[in-house]
């Protein structure tokens, strides 16, 4: 045998050495070595003598046994036998299960100060709604464990029964000239010829402030609430985050609210010198901030008895808007019916009429050239808009909302208040510049006048609506360079910037919230939310600041027309 022979021999005897070595062979159980464990699974209980190296899974995989991919064991199965050590299994399975469920109604109280104390009256009945819920189950052997809600679709609305509730209110009884308009813990209200002689106007809440609008003689309200419908069935993309409303006749008892069919409006105002014309504008709902994505465009309509909205065109296209565009165009129609005001986070200008032929096909495109007004018409509305810029500036920097300022008219339509987006005071960038001057402009666009220079972000300037009181009120901040979470005081002045005077409340008592308020029709009151948590509001005589409170509380958005 030569040598290479020998080397393979001795190598081969090496290998077969090593495996023998590696391959450790458990030695039969017996008697004394078995280990007894109890199985619990499928509904049987059953005991095992096992071999005491085995794993929960060698069990498992002994008696034929699989796991599904939501079952439980326990122990865990890789955990190794113990003398009468329980293996139980538990069997999960999950299914979606749709059905559909009642909805119930919610009971809701109103009070009103014209029944007698503690007298309660129906308003309206309760219904409940119908949901249609998808929820996923989980079954453990065979019986429910548990369920989650996957989805919900609302298929009818329910109804919410609603009790008027008479309350006496302490409060003196006050004068009230015209109609006075404001929301109340989410409804709204009306109080004509004095403070205790008032009645809501809506029942089912919800009115979200965006739009709330009395026509010019007071008889008609159009406002917005938060919408209640889901998104149907198959349709992508979020629900209408509001919808527009209108109530036909305020001075009537019987007079319903009415749905006027429109979602997602950002700004909409009847036309002055019009029975029931409107003019409105819209936006895309989002899910992210601020929940909507403005078209800024302009649409005109006709609300009928019934509150259909029709002959509805378009007078501006949507467009992006400019800067921080997104948030939307505010807009001020003037005293003539026709003339726009609107404004943007960093310019303010005018939107003059173009008259053109009425689109027949009623699709809200005007065909031909736009030309002037026929001078033998002046009741005809225009068929467009032009757009004119008066002012442009740096926008405020949106950190966590979007500031755009609100033009006014004065009473004759000649002439604009507006807060502008001032210039830096030192070395910030202009975006982040503290200054808001109150700017007056006149309809021709010839000059602009600055009638205060630090008037604060909120400063809301409006006009006296008689026109022979030359008076502009305004909300001063008192710490104009910190007038964007400051507080403020109403203030009374003349049309250029003379004579001004601090009007309500005085120097000792906390200032006023930014807010929205409104004159009275002569000019001698103006409304608002006083400064206090509550929220009551107030009439504040212009003449010599007396206030008088003239509701208990949670009250906004006053609105006053004769």
């Amino acid at each position: 045998m030569n040598r290479r022979i020998a080397r393979l021999i001795l190598l081969t005897l090496l290998v077969t050495l090593l495996t023998a070595a590696c391959q450790i062979v458990l030695p039969p159980a017996t008697e004394e070595t078995q280990t007894t464990v109890t199985l619990v699974a499928d509904g049987t209980t059953q005991t095992l003598d096992v071999n005491p190296n085995y794993t929960v899974n060698d069990v498992l995989r002994l008696l034929d046994l699989s796991l599904g991919p939501l079952d439980r064991i326990n122990p865990p199965g890789y955990s190794r036998i113990e003398d009468g050590m329980t293996i139980t299994i538990v069997r999960v399975r999950e299914e979606t299960v749709v059905t559909q469920e009642v909805v119930p109604f919610e009971r809701r109280t109103v009070p009103n100060e014209g029944l007698p104390e503690g007298e309660t009256q129906l308003l309206q009945a309760g219904a409940n709604g119908l949901a249609e819920v998808t929820y996923r189950v989980t079954y453990e052997d065979g019986v429910e464990a548990g369920r989650s809600e996957v989805r919900r679709v609302l298929l009818e609305t329910p109804q919410d029964e609603v009790i008027m509730v008479g309350r006496q209110s302490e409060l003196p009884t006050v004068t009230v000239n015209g109609t006075l308009a404001y929301i109340y813990n989410g409804n709204a209200w009306v109080m004509r010829e004095n403070s205790a002689n008032r009645r809501p106007l809506t029942l089912d809440g919800g009115l979200d402030g965006r739009v709330f609008e009395l026509s010019a003689d007071g008889g008609r309200l159009l406002y917005t609430r938060t919408a209640d419908a889901a998104p149907e069935e198959g349709e992508a993309g979020p629900a209408p985050f509001n919808s527009l409303w209108a109530v036909l006749d305020t001075r009537a008892e019987e007079s319903q609210p009415v749905p006027l069919g429109l979602d997602n409006i950002l700004f909409a105002a009847w036309v002055p010198g019009t029975e029931r014309t409107i003019l409105y504008s819209t936006a895309e709902p989002r899910e992210s901030f601020p929940g909507w994505q403005a078209n800024n465009d302009l649409w005109r309509g006709e609300v009928t008895d019934d509150g259909q909205v029709v002959n509805q065109v378009q007078l501006v296209e949507p467009w992006s808007g400019g800067v921080y565009g997104w948030y939307g165009t505010a807009y001020a129609i003037a005293p003539d019916g026709v003339t726009l005001a609107w404004a943007q986070p960093d310019a303010v200008g005018l939107l003059l009429p173009t008259y053109g032929e009425e689109d027949e096909e009623g699709d809200g495109e005007a065909e031909g050239e736009p030309v002037e007004p026929p001078p033998d018409d002046s009741t005809q509305l225009p068929t467009g808009y032009e757009r004119q810029t008066l002012l442009a500036f740096a926008p405020w920097n949106a950190y966590d909302f979007v500031w755009v300022p609100n033009p006014v008219w004065s009473p004759d339509g000649t002439l604009l208040l507006t807060l502008v987006h001032g210039e830096p005071l030192g070395n910030e960038a202009p975006e982040d510049s503290p200054a808001f001057p109150l700017v007056a402009l006149p309809r021709d666009a010839s000059y602009s006048a600055r009638l205060v220079e630090q008037a604060g972000m909120w400063a809301e300037p409006s006009f006296s609506p008689v026109a022979e009181s030359e008076q502009v009120a305004y909300l001063q901040s008192i710490r104009p360079l910190e007038s964007v979470s400051g507080r403020y005081q109403l203030v009374i002045m003349d049309r250029d910037g003379s004579n001004r005077r601090i009007l309500y409340p005085a120097a000792d008592q906390p200032g006023l919230a930014p807010q929205p308020y409104t004159w009275s029709p002569d000019g001698r009151q103006i409304a608002l939310v006083n400064p206090g948590p509550e929220g009551a509001l107030m009439l504040i005589d212009t003449a010599t600041g007396l206030a008088q409170q003239v509701t208990e509380g949670q009250t906004s958005t006053p609105r006053w027309a004769p």
